[in-house]
C-alpha cells in the first residue's frame, strides 16, 4: 500500500462514520395533548451517542410553534424494532416524548 493510501484512510473512516451518525429529527406528534415527539433510526450493532440538546431544541421548536413557551421530557425512551430479521431486530426506532409547557395554545381561540 503507498504512502498516499496509507495518509487517506484514516480520513475516509472519519468520513464514513460522520455520514452514519444519525440524528433526532421530528416524530408523529399530537398538538391536542401538547405532546411532542423525535425519534432516530439505528441498526442492531450501534449504540450511538445522541445529543440531549438537539433533541430538546426539536421539541421546542414545535412546541413553540404551536404557541408554548418550553419542552419538558417526559421520562423514559420508546423503543421499538423498525426492521426484524426472524429474532432478531436489525433497525430499532428510539423515541423520546416532550410535554409543551408555558403559555399554552388556545383551543378556544383557534374555532
Amino acid at each position: 500500500m503507498t504512502l498516499s493510501k496509507l495518509v487517506l484512510l484514516p480520513v475516509f473512516f472519519s468520513l464514513a462514520a460522520c455520514a452514519t451518525q444519525p440524528h433526532w429529527s421530528p416524530a408523529n406528534s399530537s398538538r391536542d395533548l401538547a405532546v411532542t415527539r423525535v425519534s432516530y433510526e439505528h441498526d442492531k450493532s450501534e449504540q450511538p451517542l445522541m445529543s440531549d440538546a438537539e433533541a430538546v431544541a426539536l421539541a421546542r421548536n414545535r412546541c413553540n410553534a404551536w404557541g408554548y413557551s418550553q419542552a419538558e421530557m417526559i421520562p423514559g425512551e420508546l423503543r421499538r424494532c423498525s426492521v426484524q430479521d426472524g429474532d432478531s431486530c436489525d433497525l430499532w426506532r428510539v423515541t423520546r416524548e416532550y410535554h409543551c409547557i408555558g403559555s399554552g395554545y388556545s383551543q378556544s381561540a383557534a374555532r
